[in-house]
Formats: C-alpha cells, sequence, structure tokens
C-alpha cells in the first residue's frame, strides 16, 4: 500500500507539470575516457574505455502562498570496457562491465509558513535499470531493487537564489526495499522480497552556478539514514543499525559549445554491502545540453 501511495505521489507531481508556470530544468550529458598501452609496456594496466551517459530533470513551482513543491530525476548508466591478452597473446575486448547505474527521483512538499524552519513531506523512488546480481543464472532483472522512502519532518535553505542554493533537512523516514523476481535456482521459482525499516534522515545539498572563469555548474548532495527499527531484525545480524551514508559530487564545466569537462565524485557507507567506505571517480570529456 505504501509503494502503492509513492508511486501515485510520484505519478502526480509530475503530472501537474503539464501546467504553466513551473521553474523547468533539464540536461543530458555524456563523458568518456579513455586509455591505452603500448605493445612492450611492462606493467599490469589494461587499455579501457569508460563512458557513461547522464541526465537530470528539475522541476519546482509555489503552488500555494504555503505550499512549495520541488521534483528531481537523476539517471545515469556507464560501462568500462577493458582490453586484456589471451594465452596467444592476441589482444582482444572483454564483454562490458556496468560501472554507473542508479535512477534517482523525489517529489518534495515544503510548507512555507515564514517561519525559522519549514515543515515537509517527501516521497522517494530509488532504483537502477540493470540488476546483474543474478546473472551466473541468466535472470537478470531491469529496474530492481526498487527502494521506496517517505519522509516527514523540518527543512530550511540557508542559500535560496538563482545561482546558489543551501538546503538541510531532518526528519522520520520510512523505506521499503523491494528485490522483484529473484530467482532460486533449486526450486526454480522465483519470488519477490521486502524488507521494511524506519529511522532518522538527514540530508543537506549544495548546488552552485558559476559564470567565471568558465561557465560550471557544482552539486554537492548528502544523505544520511540511521534505521531504528528493520522488519527482519531477527533474520539479520546487527549491521542494519549502522548508518547509511551517501555523499555525491559532480562538476560540470563547458569548455565551448557543447563540449565539456565533467567530474564524478561519491562516497558511500553501507555496511551491510561493506564494511569500509567505497567511492568512485570519474574524470572525462564529453558532451553536454541543456533541454530547458
Amino acid at each position: 500500500m505504501k509503494r502503492l501511495v509513492i508511486i501515485t505521489i510520484l505519478t502526480l507531481s509530475f503530472a501537474f507539470l503539464m501546467a504553466e508556470g513551473w521553474d523547468i530544468q533539464s540536461d543530458v550529458s555524456l563523458t568518456l575516457s579513455q586509455s591505452a598501452y603500448s605493445e612492450n609496456w611492462v606493467g599490469t594496466e589494461l587499455s579501457n574505455i569508460t563512458w557513461l551517459a547522464n541526465g537530470n530533470f528539475l522541476a519546482q513551482k509555489q503552488l500555494l502562498k504555503w505550499l512549495h513543491n520541488k521534483n528531481t530525476i537523476k539517471a545515469a548508466f556507464g560501462q568500462t570496457h577493458v582490453q586484456d591478452t589471451d594465452s596467444q597473446g592476441e589482444k582482444y575486448w572483454e564483454a562490458p562491465t556496468i560501472s554507473t547505474d542508479k535512477i534517482d527521483a523525489e517529489t518534495l512538499y515544503r510548507f512555507t509558513l515564514d517561519g525559522w524552519v519549514d515543515p515537509f513531506a517527501a516521497g522517494r523512488l530509488q532504483t537502477r535499470f540493470l540488476d546483474e546480481s543474478q546473472k551466473p543464472i541468466d535472470n537478470t532483472r531491469i529496474f530492481n531493487n526498487m527502494l521506496f522512502t517517505e519522509s516527514a519532518g523540518i527543512m530550511k535553505n540557508f542559500l535560496d537564489s538563482k545561482n546558489t542554493l543551501l538546503s538541510t533537512r531532518l526528519g522520520v523516514a520510512f523505506r521499503q526495499d523491494v528485490d522483484r523476481d529473484r530467482l532460486d535456482p533449486i526450486a526454480d521459482k522465483k519470488e519477490t522480497f521486502v524488507t521494511s525499516d524506519g529511522g532518522l534522515e538527514f540530508v543537506s545539498e549544495y548546488n552552485k552556478n558559476i559564470k567565471f572563469p568558465l561557465e560550471s555548474t557544482f552539486k554537492s548532495k548528502l544523505n544520511v539514514y540511521k534505521a531504528l527499527i528493520n522488519s527482519k531484525s531477527d533474520e539479520l545480524n546487527n549491521d542494519w543499525k549502522a548508518p547509511v551514508a551517501t555523499w555525491e559530487n559532480t562538476l560540470n564545466t563547458k569548455l565551448f559549445g557543447a563540449v565539456s569537462a565533467n567530474f564524478l565524485f561519491e562516497m558511500r557507507y553501507n555496511k551491510q554491502q561493506v564494511d569500509a567506505i567505497q567511492w568512485q571517480q570519474m574524470l572525462g570529456l564529453g558532451v553536454s545540453y541543456n533541454l530547458f
């Protein structure tokens, strides 16, 4: 039922965009990075090509004097192609591996009551284009896992202008992690597993448009979630109690025309996955285009 509610809210929010008066921003980009080595290169380095397609969409509007709505969609997909050498000394390209895969859609309602802080309610859906966790048993799934988050609390925009945004929010959140059509190879049966939890969530976001010396856009977002309850706590160890944190940073600089230099850096910590900080970084040239 909760999943139906959040999907309905997201659908209605984006349906409202057909009306006039929305502040709409959208951009797409394609980034490439490449490395190559000579035939006599001494070392274990491998030639590779990495590409990343990225899209961002923002639509916001002051619906009423006391109600502001902000909708965002972020989607990214990328692959890495690696050149290796076989036993005969011949070079070949391995099958590409997924380096980046994410879809993140959120609708945020802020109650602008002219106080020092504003109440808010938000719904969020996180998923990915391809789930290859069961690829060895021929069960690649699309749009899986699906993580639904419903949150409410207080927020404040410390900076809010055309070129700068600094916003933080703190509240309670409830999440449902849906793993669809997981195949049991022994029983040859597919099942859907749902894990629900609830806790506290902190989100801080900073956006900056830079005009000099080059036109650039910097975006940074920190999300920290601390679960307090879990529907499967009896089946799990205590790792689910550890905070889950994600820190995303992107810098896009226009060089000339549609050509841009793009930088991505992300750090995350999720003890249920691995008890260490994970990070990824990508720097490359690409093309970008502002749709709106």
